[in-house]
């Protein structure tokens, strides 16, 4: 019977675990939000100096194995310090390495990068 009272407290938890968890997740992506919508819109000269993607993979309990791709563009500034933003398949693809242009970026979100090959939006 005590094993019984012991499996439901590791059930409760980890329920509590899991709400602390997603309760943090939720709560740092509003803050994340809150400080991009509340930072100014910021135009500067950059190069694309570097794209990076980060693939994870994991397999289930059934052996069917699922992964995920986060994809980055590093940039360098005029100013010389670098600014890295996830950002889309299509702006992935489209932006130009080594090319010279205008990034606009707000907060931690990419907007715009016009270079001599055009111009691509999010």
């Amino acid at each position: 019977m005590s094993s019984v009272k012991g499996d439901d407290v590791l059930e409760d938890a980890f329920i509590v675990i899991f709400v602390i968890a997603l309760c943090f997740a939720v709560g740092s992506w509003i803050a994340r939000y809150i400080k991009n919508e509340s930072s100014p819109i910021v135009k500067t000269k950059a190069r694309l100096i570097d794209k990076k993607r980060d693939t994870m993979t994991g397999t289930d309990a059934n052996g069917d194995v699922s992964a995920s791709e986060t994809l980055y563009l590093i940039f360098g500034l005029d100013t010389g310090s670098t600014m890295s933003f996830s950002v889309g398949g299509r702006i992935y693809r489209n932006v130009p390495k080594n090319e010279w242009g205008t990034l606009t970026f707000q907060g931690t979100r990419f907007l715009r990068f016009e270079s001599a090959s055009g111009v691509v939006e999010k």
